[in-house]
């Protein structure tokens, strides 16, 4: 799946309700290794975004449960025009499990009364790290990049303009 990561002309990320955070920790992080990504978490912005997607794009849809509506319908509308689809679910009984290539299983089961999101970034780290090593010199670079920054960077408060 990492192949199709760096091979597709763009990157969606389709979520809503909690999962919103994960689709906003995952396009922060492939962003960061100057991948072409985009999360959309709304039903309008899956709508818009999910309209010129095709054969060279990649899409996650992210939702548990039953499916979220606007993620499960983004999916279809993204799988309808060609992309390849990743589903990141917890149950193989999912909508999205049904219409993507790939599934991606993580439990949300908690003990409370909330759903718990460790797994799913758990998993989300995995990928994140199996892009690392796929092109490990590139990633390399930008950690170092990234590491001067965080060293002197004027982002950071007390940094000298």
């Amino acid at each position: 799946m990492v192949k199709y990561i760096y091979k597709a002309r763009k990157i969606l990320v389709l979520a809503g309700d909690c999962a919103e955070a994960l689709a906003h920790y995952f396009e922060y992080q492939l962003g960061v290794i100057g991948l072409p990504i985009a999360a959309a978490v709304s039903a309008g912005r899956i709508a818009h975004l999910t309209r010129d997607v095709n054969k060279n794009d990649l899409v996650f849809a992210i939702s548990f449960r039953r499916g979220l509506r606007q993620t499960v319908e983004g999916m279809q509308r993204a799988t309808n025009h060609g992309a390849y689809c990743v589903a990141i679910t917890d149950t193989y009984l999912s909508p999205l499990a049904l219409g993507c290539k790939e599934v991606f299983l993580a439990s949300i089961e908690s003990p409370s009364y909330i759903a718990s999101y460790t797994a799913p970034i758990a998993l989300l780290n995995a990928i994140l790290a199996t892009c690392g090593e796929y092109r490990r010199a590139e990633t390399l670079h930008v950690a170092e990049e990234i590491a001067e920054e965080q060293r002197a960077g004027s982002r950071w408060y007390g940094s000298s303009s």
